[in-house]
């Protein structure tokens, strides 16, 4: 009876995932156009870089898609390469800094209508207002070279990684997801999203499952065994510290 049930909860989350992941695909395709297939490969390299399943990376990237299409003169190919260094950039600021993912979202988001209020949530030591996001790009305009426009975009998601780098945040996602217990398992976890969603959907499997098995091998070979083995081997110490 349990088993059954399981199995029931995996294809009932299976549906739901491939029915959510279809509407994906088509928000993509219908903003990013001929570039649209660029978009769906970074997706479905998202739990690696971003620690996200490829849906929820489609998700969150066309909530600032239009806006940011519009500030390059819709090049659908720039935006799409500008889309994944916000998301890429977003991930890791929230790993390196601590923030929760929600507030930076929130951040890019209010970029895109021109409102720096939470500008602040980023922490990378500007303030929430114009002033404050004008003196960033300007910081970003001395360490890149290039000049970048306030109420741009594109601009200000660029000034943004200059600043990333410069502070050494940049790929702490990718990092976290080979070396660390909590980056792997949510590797793991968006990787085991992604074979549902494709399973429902119909979608050749292969590469899914391999992700999908590199993930849980990272996971629990290289990060919960080890530290699992930390936790028996110190056994003895603590016992002995803690007798009088």
């Amino acid at each position: 009876m349990l088993a059954a049930a399981g199995i029931g909860k995996i294809i009932k989350d299976s549906i739901d995932m491939g029915g959510a992941l279809q509407q994906s695909i088509g928000g993509i395709e219908t903003l990013f156009k001929d570039s649209a297939d660029t978009v769906k490969q970074y997706a479905a390299q998202a739990y690696q870089t971003v620690g996200l399943s490829a849906n929820d990376y489609m998700e969150q990237t066309t909530s600032f898609a239009a806006s940011l299409l519009s500030s390059v003169s819709e090049d659908t190919n720039a935006a799409a390469q500008l889309a994944n260094m916000a998301m890429v950039d977003m991930a890791d600021n929230a790993n390196k800094m601590g923030t929760d993912m929600q507030d930076i979202q929130n951040a890019y988001q209010g970029f895109a209508k021109q409102n720096y209020t939470m500008l602040d949530n980023l922490k990378l030591g500007y303030g929430g207002t114009q002033a404050e996001m004008q003196r960033m790009l300007n910081d970003a305009t001395k360490i890149s070279g290039v000049k970048y426009d306030l109420g741009n975009l594109a601009d200000m998601y660029s000034a943004i990684h200059v600043i990333q780098q410069e502070m050494d945040i940049t790929g702490t996602t990718a990092r976290e997801a080979a070396t660390t217990l909590t980056g792997s398992f949510a590797a793991m976890k968006a990787a085991a999203q992604n074979v549902l969603g494709n399973w429902s959907t119909g979608a050749d499997l292969t590469a899914p499952l391999q992700a999908l098995t590199d993930t849980a091998r990272t996971y629990l070979v290289d990060n919960l065994l080890p530290m699992i083995g930390n936790v028996l081997q110190g056994i003895p110490q603590v016992i002995y510290g803690l007798v009088p």
